[in-house]
């Protein structure tokens, strides 16, 4: 619990200095644009790009694992979406928090707690959870985010396949694939790079909170609260059934489970900047799930411990 803690109270952080930048008039919307910018056409890309890269060749039982598992998101997100047009959602709306209840933060909150729990033996599923999070579930997410911003299906396809993030991911993937690697010099400079990702996009996540009303930041809405029970409860529902039918074994159930618990990602809030589309309750939902997730993961934590 005191891992789970420290991470987020670290992930609070960085929000709460980017809200303070604003607050203070040391940040304005164009410095969020450029930091948005930062993370979304070089960090990301280059953290995905080095990190897949490092990793073995996927043999045929982790490969079952993991369409399971993208199964169970996409079906967890799906109920979502129809849950709010049902309740008269807006459709573009709908389907971002569909994306928000998708997309985990595997990588920069997921791996390193389940790391901290588990054990070093998760340094292997738990990155390829994270490349299915982020190569098949964000790229999917990305193309229902072009469709509802008004492309066409072609048009969200070819968005989607320009999209920086996809396009690390696939590349990453693709060594990976082939067990090509970096050489060092390289592979050292592409990581700096990477990991300097997370802080911009949390400086720039707490800058658009701090840009809104405290009273509306505070009170969820209707979509962001679907959003949030899809991502942090029915997901590692769905997950722990569908891999309970697999009967894979113990570790490999604890590490994908915690990883679809793990709140919404802030690279949601990223895309959901740059197509225009519910950024503000996107920006809500990563704040609050990960706030939640500090009770959330950490009584995961001790049951799967058990």
């Amino acid at each position: 619990m005191l891992e789970t803690l420290s991470r987020v109270v670290v992930f609070f952080g960085f929000i709460a200095l980017g809200a303070l930048l604003v607050r203070l008039k040391r940040l304005d919307q164009s410095g969020l644009n450029g930091l948005s910018a930062y993370f979304y056409w070089l960090a990301f890309p280059c953290w995905l790009l080095v990190s897949f890269s490092r990793l073995p060749p996927l043999d045929a039982g982790h490969a079952r694992v993991l369409i399971v598992y993208i199964a169970a998101m996409l079906v967890a997100a799906l109920i979502a979406v129809v849950l709010i047009r049902l309740l008269g959602g807006d459709r573009s709306h709908a389907i971002a928090a569909g994306m928000a209840s998708l997309v985990n933060n595997s990588a920069f909150l997921g791996v390193p707690v389940v790391a901290s729990l588990f054990g070093p033996k998760v340094m292997l599923m738990g990155p390829l959870v994270v490349a299915a999070d982020f190569l098949v579930l964000f790229s999917i997410g990305c193309a229902g985010l072009a469709k509802a911003s008004g492309h066409t299906f072609r048009e969200a396809l070819v968005h989607t396949s320009k999209n920086p993030t996809v396009i690390g991911a696939a590349l990453g993937v693709a060594l990976m694939s082939l067990n090509l690697h970096f050489p060092p010099v390289l592979d050292n400079a592409l990581d700096l790079l990477g990991k300097s990702g997370p802080p911009v996009a949390l400086v720039a996540l707490g800058g658009m909170l701090g840009l809104m009303p405290a009273p509306r930041l505070i009170r969820p809405d209707r979509l962001s609260i679907f959003a949030m029970v899809g991502k942090i409860i029915l997901a590692p529902a769905l997950v722990a059934l569908a891999l309970s039918w697999l009967r894979v074994d113990p570790l490999t159930f604890r590490v994908c489970v915690f990883l679809s618990a793990t709140p919404t990602a802030v690279s949601v809030f990223v895309q959901t900047r740059m197509y225009d589309v519910w950024s503000e309750g996107a920006a809500k939902t990563v704040a609050q799930s990960t706030l939640i997730s500090l009770f959330t993961l950490s009584a995961l934590a001790l049951l799967l411990a058990m």
